[in-house]
């Protein structure tokens, strides 16, 4: 039987592990299914290779090594960084994944880019991604783009107080985000890695639904069981709000810009891509509130 190697490249973070555990559950009906982990601590992934799952050593900021790690591998995962600092340094960390998967032979890549809104709308979340995005254009390695829309918890940070004081503070406007659960992207990617695809395709990974402030207030009215009211901001008072909440300024900045952002309405994207991927429908951010547990 001819084999199919796959790799997962991030393996240790919350998606790349979501993945791999998705792709064993898929390997119990795939024996043709051959599972790499890349990790730059696969110390910490014994019980992986236990269940027949090999587990490398990947590190994008060491360059040198990363063609060994890819070695073999036919498909692979490629998880975009969280290094997002405006420094550049997450393209180069992507630029030499991509560099060092072309050295290896990697047939197809498979990236979690960030819904791209019309070019004219630019933000640090997505300048990285569309310009690697472009570096697989240009690689001459078949791939598939996975651009997924915010995760939705996320929305934790949006509701924020909500269900004490009843109020949702937010600096997005009239904006819509059609919030995507992690566990929805972590199963498109498994798919796409496995399905044997070997063109190029650009896909849009959502939620079922793009929300506005209100419909959030109307949702967390109903999963929290008290009225919940929008209350406007512009992004220096939100700056204020998450800083006396505790948060670090500079995180407080970002997460202020991003709202700012959102109030353009660049992310009002709702796609079926996730169902005709998977056969699923992405589950809603209703259901993902419903299933906290209680405060």
């Amino acid at each position: 039987m001819k084999t199919m190697h796959l790799a997962v490249a991030g393996a240790s973070g919350q998606l790349g592990s979501l993945v791999v555990n998705e792709l064993i559950q898929l390997r119990a009906s795939r024996p043709d299914m051959v599972l790499t982990a890349i990790t730059r601590a696969p110390e910490r992934h014994a019980a992986w290779q236990e269940q027949g799952i090999g587990v490398r050593f990947g590190d994008f900021d060491q360059p040198q090594g990363l063609a060994a790690a890819f070695h073999g591998v036919e498909r692979l995962l490629l998880i975009s960084t969280n290094t997002i600092d405006g420094t550049g340094r997450r393209l180069e960390q992507h630029r030499h994944a991509i560099e060092a998967a072309r050295q290896a032979g990697v047939g197809h890549i498979v990236y979690t880019s960030f819904l791209q809104p019309e070019e004219g709308k630019r933000s640090l979340l997505n300048d990285d991604h569309r310009a690697t995005e472009a570096l697989l254009k240009e690689s001459g390695i078949g791939y598939t783009i996975l651009r997924n829309a915010f995760y939705q918890d996320l929305l934790l940070v949006v509701l924020g107080t909500a269900a004490v004081d009843g109020q949702l503070r937010t600096a997005m406007g009239q904006g819509h985000v059609s919030y995507v659960a992690r566990e929805d992207c972590a199963h498109a990617a498994a798919v796409a890695l496995s399905d044997g695809y070997l063109g190029s395709r650009i896909l849009d990974i959502t939620g079922p639904a793009a929300l506005d402030a209100q419909a959030l207030a109307a949702i967390a009215a109903q999963v929290f069981g008290r009225s919940v009211k929008v209350v406007p901001l512009d992004a220096e008072e939100r700056v204020r709000h998450f800083i006396a909440g505790g948060m670090p300024a500079p995180m407080a900045q970002m997460l202020a810009g991003i709202e700012r952002w959102l109030a353009t309405d660049a992310m009002h994207i709702v796609s079926d891509d996730y169902g005709a991927l998977t056969g699923r429908q992405a589950s809603s951010a209703q259901a993902f509130l419903q299933a906290l547990p209680p405060a």
